[in-house]
This record gives structure tokens, C-alpha cells and sequence, in this order.
């Protein structure tokens, strides 16, 4: 919490000599893709590479003064993602579990709700930037899985994805950040393009999964998304 706090204070104080575009209350809608990845928070965990999601949202902004502004929103995420854990899975032939090491293609769907300070600031001649931070409450709605892994003498390799809900936590709140630039089409419109990174500060898994096997998995995206603002 205290990073959170002092990249807050970084925005507040960026935004500070600028000049953002009058208005006390904006809407948007955005989109765009997502490149995801996973963190390893424990060695019985990895990365297995950068897949590609999509995003896409609604946006409040309300402006406290003409620069500074609180931003809100909801945010329905589609992540993509591969990675090794340690699992238990019951055997076929001796009906016992058995600690294996699991190779996942993961699809989620999450609903977010980010809450951000945002400071803009006027560039040019109907261009704006803007720096901002801040928390989101993210809801796990689905996840569905692609397994590879050996039992004993036996490959185990998923043909479809299989609902695999039941394994992630339903919260997973993150930090949210953001840098974009802002084009005023006119008095009540603008188009705008940005950059946000979320990262999830709890392990992905379940309690029960952490403590039997001890996997720990933080979710990472970088989203790039387009939109407009009224």
C-alpha cells in the first residue's frame, strides 16, 4: 500500500502545472488488447510465456480541479495465459492424489472496477496527457483450462478447456496504472489512447491449492485500448 500511495502523490504532483480540458464529470467507453503473463511467486511456479487477451470498459471521470481528477469505472477482462504449478490430481489406477507438476493454457474472464487518481496536463493544441493510479476490485467470473502433465508412466494432455473455476480465487483486487494521450475532437468529445498495467496482489489460486502445494500465481496484463470520452 505504501507504493500505491507514493505513485499517487507522483500523479497529483505531476498534474500540477498543466491544464486539462474543462469539465467536471466525462464519460468514456474503451477497448483494445491485452498482452498477459503470469508472475511466479513460489518455485513451484513459472512463466511459460506472453499470451494475447482483450479488455474493454466504461470511464468516469470527476474532475476535483482542472487537472486532477478521480477516475471509476468497470472494466470486463478476457485473459490469456500458460504456465507450470504443482497440483494434486487423482490417479486412475490407485485412486490416491498425487503431487504433479501441471503445464496450464488458461482462459479467465474477470469483471473489474478501478478506482484511479489521474493527473493531465495540456501538451499541445487540443492534445493532452495523463498519468494515473490506483486499485481495482477484480471478480473472477470464469476460468477454463488446458492441462499437460505426467502421472507415473502416463502423459496426460487436455483436448478441450475444462472449467477449471473452482481453483481461483473469486476477489483479486490489483494495482492499476495508466499513462495515455487525449485528442479534443471538440467542446464535448475526445478520442484517447493508452497504456495500463494491473497486477494482481493476491495469489490467483485458492487458499487450499497454496497450502497443499504451495503454488502461488500473481496475474499480470499490459493493456493498449482506444476510446472516446464525452
Amino acid at each position: 500500500m505504501k507504493k500505491i500511495s507514493l505513485i499517487i502523490s507522483f500523479v497529483v504532483l505531476f498534474a500540477l502545472g498543466g491544464n486539462a480540458q474543462s469539465g467536471d464529470l466525462r464519460f468514456g467507453l474503451k477497448f483494445g488488447p491485452s498482452f498477459d503473463w503470469a508472475s511466479s511467486g513460489s518455485s513451484e511456479t513459472a512463466n511459460k510465456g506472453v499470451k494475447m487477451g482483450f479488455s474493454a470498459g466504461a470511464v468516469v471521470d470527476y474532475y476535483l480541479t482542472r487537472q486532477i481528477a478521480v477516475s471509476a469505472g468497470v472494466d470486463v477482462n478476457y485473459c490469456r495465459m500458460k504456465y507450470r504449478f504443482t497440483d494434486y490430481r487423482k490417479t486412475i489406477g490407485f485412486l490416491v492424489d498425487t503431487e504433479v507438476s501441471v503445464l496450464r493454457r488458461i482462459q479467465s474472464t474477470n469483471l473489474e472496477f478501478p478506482i484511479k487518481v489521474k493527473g493531465k496536463f495540456n501538451v499541445a493544441d487540443l492534445f493532452n496527457a495523463y498519468a494515473e493510479a490506483g486499485i481495482g476490485l477484480g471478480f473472477n467470473l470464469k476460468d477454463y483450462g488446458k492441462d499437460e502433465y505426467s502421472v507415473y508412466w502416463t502423459d496426460y494432455i487436455s483436448e478441450t478447456y475444462d472449467d477449471c473455476t473452482n481453483q481461483y480465487r473469486a476477489f483479486q483486487p490489483s494495482m492499476v496504472f495508466g499513462l495515455g494521450a487525449e485528442y479534443e475532437i471538440n467542446r464535448n468529445l475526445s478520442m484517447f489512447a493508452q497504456l495500463s498495467f494491473h497486477r494482481t496482489l493476491l495469489n490467483a489460486f485458492v487458499g487450499s491449492l497454496e497450502k497443499q502445494t504451495g503454488s502461488v500465481i500473481r496475474n499480470n496484463f499490459i493493456g493498449v485500448e482506444v476510446g472516446l470520452m464525452h
